[in-house]
């Protein structure tokens, strides 16, 4: 997603390069949707927001609304902007699109003049809102979110601010984040999270991972894996096993502390650390010298016999590499 940033930056000259609040531009969509129908076209005209987070559509519900429109045809605008001659970009409305494409029924639309910032901004905005999507699909919609109000072109910059700013709220300070402009990233990214009901540290540690996750187990996320148990699973460096362990907890219906079980039991059992020798007698020694036993008699004494026999192999092993001497 976040290489289709720039996708549509030069196809609209005449675009308002003003930027809306986000709450006026869906109350605009809002009165736009229930207007009157004056214009109807093919719903093949009609191409997918380039900012759409949402990729997984409930195949019953489109079925549903297929069967309203194939009786009713659609009954709410579909809310469009130009952005190549004789073709329209979808700005709210999909779901419609979609049924009416199956329905071989015309959608009935309205224009907006909307810049490439705030298409992106309300397409991020009304979904996130509005429809119930994936863990993946929202964590998406987040970070270019985020990149929006942050004018930031990539999203693994934002991921950078974000992972600066959870360092921030564990206590680690650095010299970039203490400077103004970091402090205004702060506040953009408070008010953001805010909206949404949203913690930071929550949000890094337990969203920002789904997005690296393999594709089948993205995929059982879409089709209803809770994401916690999917991140369980994902620790299985394995892939046969991993698939399996995914499996069976879908199949299953696998309780979360079972999952954890069997990937603690699916981990490579490493082998034991053994110390280099002058790490295990540096380390003694400190130790030694730390617990002060010269100051416990009862060990004192012991401890007096282990150092004459260390003393007494020292020197051993100095004359049995200088025999000359």
């Amino acid at each position: 997603m976040s290489n289709r940033l720039d996708r549509f930056a030069t196809t609209r000259e005449a675009s308002p390069e003003v930027s809306l609040d986000i709450a006026q531009l869906q109350s605009r969509i809002a009165e736009l949707e229930k207007a009157e129908i004056t214009q109807l076209v093919d719903p093949q005209l009609l191409d997918r927001s380039p900012y759409q987070p949402r990729k997984h559509f409930d195949p019953i519900k489109i079925a549903q609304l297929t069967a309203s429109v194939d009786a009713w045809g659609v009954l709410e605008n579909v809310i469009v902007r130009v952005v190549v001659a004789g073709r329209y970009e979808l700005v709210a409305g999909e779901r419609r699109q979609l049924a009416a494409i199956a329905a071989k029924r015309q959608v009935p639309i309205k224009m907006m003049e909307l810049s490439d910032r705030d298409a992106r901004r309300i397409a991020l905005a009304e979904n996130l809102h509005r429809v119930n999507l994936n863990p993946i699909e929202e964590t998406w919609a987040i970070l270019n979110l985020l990149a929006v109000d942050l004018e930031i072109d990539s999203t693994d910059e934002v991921k950078s601010v974000l992972y600066s700013l959870a360092n921030v709220a564990k206590g680690v300070k650095s010299r970039e984040n203490v400077s103004p402009k970091f402090n205004d990233q702060q506040t953009i990214v408070e008010r953001i999270l805010t909206e949404y009901g949203i913690k930071l540290l929550s949000f890094v540690k337990t969203k920002l991972p789904l997005i690296k996750l393999p594709d089948n187990v993205s995929d059982a996320i879409a089709a209803g894996l809770d994401h916690t148990k999917a991140l369980a699973i994902a620790k299985v460096s394995d892939a046969a096993a991993r698939d399996n362990l995914l499996r069976a907890a879908i199949e299953g219906g696998m309780p979360l502390t079972e999952i954890k079980k069997q990937v603690k039991s699916l981990k490579p059992q490493e082998e034991p650390h053994i110390p280099s020798p002058q790490l295990r007698v540096k380390n003694t020694i400190t130790r030694v010298v730390t617990a002060k036993v010269w100051e416990h008699p009862d060990r004192w004494s012991e401890v007096q016999s282990l150092l004459e026999r260390l003393e007494a192999l020292c020197g051993e092993v100095g004359t049995s590499e200088n025999p000359a001497a």
